[in-house]
């Protein structure tokens, strides 16, 4: 029987995670802590999910970020705290179907560099 090694266990949760998101507690720290940034073509399909208008999901349910001079849109956060709006009593995505884009590709349980290179990929998209 062929040893499986602690690097190709994480290789295998980061592969699944991409594909199905990821719920271990680094990760929903990350909702607990400051919301996921979306871009800006995200914001109707969110709205369309939620079954609003554009500017009735943006005024419900996002805030602005500003980020060197640049406006982004995030999920609210629930009132007196740091956690995101969606994020339900299970510790679940309640847009995970179609969450902010940083959501998607960044996880707690990943290395930092990667959150800060999806942060400017994002902020690009909002110039």
């Amino acid at each position: 029987m062929k040893k499986v090694g602690k690097k190709n266990r994480q290789n295998a949760h980061k592969r699944n995670a991409q594909k199905e998101g990821c719920s271990c507690p680094e990760c929903i720290d990350c909702c607990q802590r400051d919301p996921g940034w979306f871009l800006p073509d995200e914001i109707p399909i969110a709205a369309a999910f939620m079954n609003l208008a554009e500017a009735e999901f943006v005024e419900q349910f996002c805030q602005e970020h500003r980020d060197d001079n640049v406006i982004v849109l995030a999920p609210k956060q629930k009132p007196g705290t740091t956690e995101c709006i969606f994020l339900d009593r299970d510790g679940m995505c309640q847009i995970h179907a179609v969450k902010p884009h940083e959501c998607r590709k960044v996880f707690g349980c990943g290395p930092e560099a990667r959150h800060r290179r999806i942060r400017e990929i994002i902020r690009r998209q909002w110039k």
